[in-house]
């Protein structure tokens, strides 16, 4: 199915560094099927390697709702809203 191809290219373009290609074919993906997972997962990993932490977040917790036990989303969804923090802090110090 073209929605779990284009999950699986989304994760190749992660892992070379091409996180808007990552983006884009995780944002497909979950267009052609809203409840594939790996594709909203992806697009969120996407959106926290691009540090739009605060759109990340809101992926990632859908992707999480629809596996509730899958550890590397949570560690995921825990990592952006810490990373969110840490953004906030440096722009009310500086």
């Amino acid at each position: 199915p073209r929605h779990v191809t284009l999950s699986n290219r989304s994760a190749c373009f992660l892992k070379l560094g091409h996180h808007e290609k990552a983006l884009a074919d995780g944002t497909e993906a979950e267009l052609l099927n809203p409840q594939y997972v790996k594709g909203i997962f992806r697009r969120g990993l996407a959106l926290h390697a691009m540090k739009e932490y605060q759109e990340a977040i809101p992926v990632l917790a859908r992707a999480l709702a629809i596996e509730p036990k899958n550890k590397q989303i949570k560690q995921a969804l825990q990592f952006a809203e810490v990373r969110m923090q840490q953004e906030y802090r440096k722009r009310m110090e500086g």
